[in-house]
């Protein structure tokens, strides 16, 4: 089935071994001030021929006890980034061919990406039959297959194809036009993440999609990541950004929106682990490797600049201590990190090194290996997707001195097939036989819930949902009741959730778990539905006070109208992180309701919370106006033009949000922040020099991961368009401001033209 008129969109370059975030230049990334002299003298540096499969598995060293093997390689898997599994244990392969065909990106509009199924017919581990699902697409980077068809991408658009088996049947459907914007190629969509809630979840992205009796749902949630997006056994989401290894949520998602009129502003998914790299080769082919600090004294990758394809090993292969380890993908430094996660009494995640400070889970001295994304397979293994391509940097931020890096050994000439996906396992352990789950009634299928694999588990859960079939409704009740599995509960548990069939007695049952996340769990389904039978009450008044369920037990209890037990709690907990806020996400539409019944509150942050929680309620009963009202005609026009250059060419929402409230570790926010509204000719400089943090906004201080570059030599950004982007920023969201025109930008760059290097924050202050 061929198509090629999917929408060009440029790769996400969470793949990409910038060392800083930067919206896009005019073809290369090179920066006035920067002193390009190679780091490493050429005499030095060895050569990187492109090897073949045998050689390339020579390079490898990895953990002791694992053993790593090819599973598809040369025509069978052709520049592969995702991976999606089927029932019957099959991996759809996602192919983004296009990307960098040269080293200035000619021809990455062509539509040539494929999904390809990927089979192993004789149990020999390695792929025997490939089979051609779709073609002619446009940089597709995410697949998701489902019982009766498959979601990916192509352009900027997210769709749905049904299927009969393998062949694809009738018309795509749009599932969502707009699932990626904005030309920058850091900052397009991808993962499609089936999240235990029966939502599919997505990096570099706030919407998450479901499909309800036929009809594919569009819903907001928070921005999380950039490439790549896992979750544990529990359902929390992990994932990174090129420069930090791994964040993960504290709670699951949509935990903190229970409130419409309250959004959040508490950080609560912390960065888990080092940034520190340990590369077994010098690494000279890193875009920005002559900044100090980039490389160690060894010439070798020094901090992660290129983080992505993060996983949660959910398998059954791998030691027991390594159930619910990540690992991460460092393709500018030829390496897969791991991080042992722990929890505290409260779930707050933390990380540490299991194999020490100067060794890695895998590393390459291959300069080619290109891992972008890994994945626990239906045989307990750890797959790793791997490009095996020789330029990971895109064209947008292409240097001088990395272009010279890549010419001169020949990095961007790959072989005519290229992308290899390889097994990881450990040697002591036998790999599981795949089950054969389509074909099964959905009361057989529903013994999966309980497989030692996490992906099977998914699987499970998924067809019996899309199936539809409540006949399993009082089998899974059972499981939750009689099941020694905890995580077979939990699944069972998001089944029926699926299915629109909770039984109080399943949720009864849930509670009694002597498992927190169960509890947890079953306590979210609860909070989510608004469930207030009098039998969930007694179950939730009868638990214990346990630090582990505290929090999902004062959103609980509010939501099954224990108003006064949820506000006890939260006022014997004031110490406790989250919990303010958890009461008030809680609330959802009686916000004004509680402030009234609660004239005050003992609790001075969360009375401020519940007020500011409360006028936001009665306020959106009042006509919305649309942004930028307040501006005159000639003045919206500019405001408008801002707009779209903040979320296309210059990129700002990268870092900053489309909602101006800032990310996490990348930019702090915009929306009612003194550096945007206070002083337009500080703000002028910042856009045009850049500027170094750390720095407070509103008291708050932000210390972002990387330095924001100025746009003064982007020669595609005029001073038109710089007053267009300041004049949206600070007349978008909260802010008011007087408007600027492209005189006084030129004036302002006239005036710093001799500043070399981007301010430090301080110094603007």
């Amino acid at each position: 089935m061929k198509r090629s008129s999917h929408t060009r969109i440029l790769l996400v370059s969470c793949i990409s071994a910038i060392g800083l975030l930067s919206p896009a230049l005019s073809q290369q990334g090179d920066r006035k001030g920067h002193n390009m002299t190679a780091p490493i003298a050429a005499t030095k540096i060895p050569p990187s021929p492109y090897l073949s499969l045998d050689d390339a598995l020579e390079k490898f060293q990895i953990a002791p006890g694992y053993v790593i093997e090819p599973v598809a390689s040369g025509k069978d898997v052709y520049m592969s980034v995702a991976l999606s599994f089927d029932g019957n244990g099959r991996a759809w392969s996602c192919e983004m061919r296009s990307y960098m065909p040269d080293l200035d990106g000619n021809g990455e509009g062509t539509p040539n990406g494929r999904i390809r199924v990927l089979e192993d017919t004789n149990g020999d581990g390695k792929t025997d039959r490939v089979t051609t699902f779709l073609e002619g697409l446009v940089l597709p980077r995410a697949v998701a297959v489902t019982s009766d068809g498959c979601l990916y991408t192509s352009g900027q658009t997210l769709y749905f194809t049904k299927r009969d088996g393998l062949k694809p049947v009738g018309k795509p459907t749009i599932v969502d036009a707009k699932y990626s914007t904005g030309g920058n190629p850091e900052h397009s969509a991808n993962a499609l993440l089936y999240g235990h809630d029966n939502w599919y979840y997505n990096a570099k992205s706030t919407a998450r999609y479901r499909r309800i009796n036929g009809k594919w749902i569009k819903d907001t949630t928070r921005l999380r990541g950039q490439w790549g997006l896992s979750k544990d056994n529990a359902g929390r989401l992990y994932y990174n950004t090129n420069s930090v290894t791994l964040k993960g949520d504290i709670f699951p998602p949509m935990f903190m929106r229970g409130n419409t009129h309250y959004k959040p502003k508490v950080k609560v998914s912390p960065s888990i682990g080092s940034r520190d790299t340990s590369p077994i080769h010098i690494t000279p082919g890193v875009n920005r490797a002559y900044l100090k600090g980039t490389l160690d004294n060894q010439g070798r990758l020094n901090k992660v600049t290129a983080a992505c394809g993060v996983t949660i090993y959910r398998g059954d292969n791998f030691p027991e201590e390594q159930q619910g380890m990540a690992f991460i993908c460092e393709p500018a430094g030829d390496l897969i990190k791991a991080v042992k996660i722990s929890r505290d009494q409260y779930n707050n995640p933390t990380g540490s090194h299991p194999y020490g400070s100067s060794k890695e889970f895998l590393a390459s001295s291959d300069e080619w290996f290109l891992p972008c994304n890994l994945y626990t397979a239906p045989d307990g293994s750890l797959w790793l997707v791997d490009m095996y391509f020789g330029l990971l940097q895109h064209k947008a931020y292409m240097t001088s001195y990395l272009r010279h890096q890549y010419t001169s050994r020949k990095l961007d000439r790959p072989e005519p097939n290229t992308g290899r996906i390889y097994r990881i396992r450990y040697q002591k352990n036998k790999l599981s036989p795949v089950p054969q789950l389509e074909g099964l009634s959905t009361a057989e299928t529903v013994n999966f819930l309980s497989h030692p694999n996490g992906t099977i588990r998914d699987i499970a859960q998924r067809r019996i949902v899309e199936s539809q079939d409540s006949s399993v409704t009082d089998a899974l009740t059972q499981l939750i009741d009689t099941s020694p599995n905890s995580l077979a509960k939990i699944h069972a548990l998001w089944t029926l959730e699926g299915l629109g069939e909770i039984p109080t007695a399943a949720l009864v049952k849930g509670l009694k778990s002597s498992d927190p996340d169960v509890i947890n769990n079953t306590l979210d389904i609860i909070a989510r539905s608004r469930m207030n039978h009098s039998d969930i009450k007694q179950a939730i008044t009868s638990l214990a006070n346990k630090p582990q369920t505290l929090h999902a037990r004062i959103k609980a209890s509010s939501a099954a109208g224990m108003l006064d037990q949820a506000l006890e709690l939260t006022l014997q907990s004031k110490k406790t992180p989250f919990v303010s806020e958890v009461f008030i996400s809680s609330l959802g539409s009686e916000t004004v309701a509680v402030r009234e019944k609660y004239k005050t509150i003992n609790h001075p942050k969360l009375d401020s919370l519940l007020t500011t929680a409360a006028k936001a309620a009665k306020n959106s009963k009042l006509v919305k106006t649309k942004p930028g009202a307040h501006l005159n005609t000639e003045d919206l026009t500019s405001f408008k033009r801002g707009k779209a250059i903040y979320t296309t060419k210059a990129a700002c929402f990268g870092c900053h949000g489309t909602d101006g409230a800032g990310l996490d570790s990348l930019g702090p926010p915009l929306d009612k922040s003194e550096w945007v509204t206070k002083n337009p000719e500080r703000l002028t400089k910042i856009l045009l020099q850049g500027m170094v943090g750390p720095l407070s906004v509103n008291g708050v201080k932000y210390s972002p991961a990387l330095a924001m570059p100025g746009l003064k030599d982007n020669a595609s950004i005029t001073d038109q368009d710089l007053a267009d982007v300041i004049n949206y920023i600070s007349n978008a969201w909260s802010n008011q401001s007087k408007l600027i025109t492209p005189n006084f930008v030129k004036k302002i760059r006239s005036n710093t033209k001799s500043q070399q290097a981007p301010y430090q924050a301080k110094a603007l202050e």
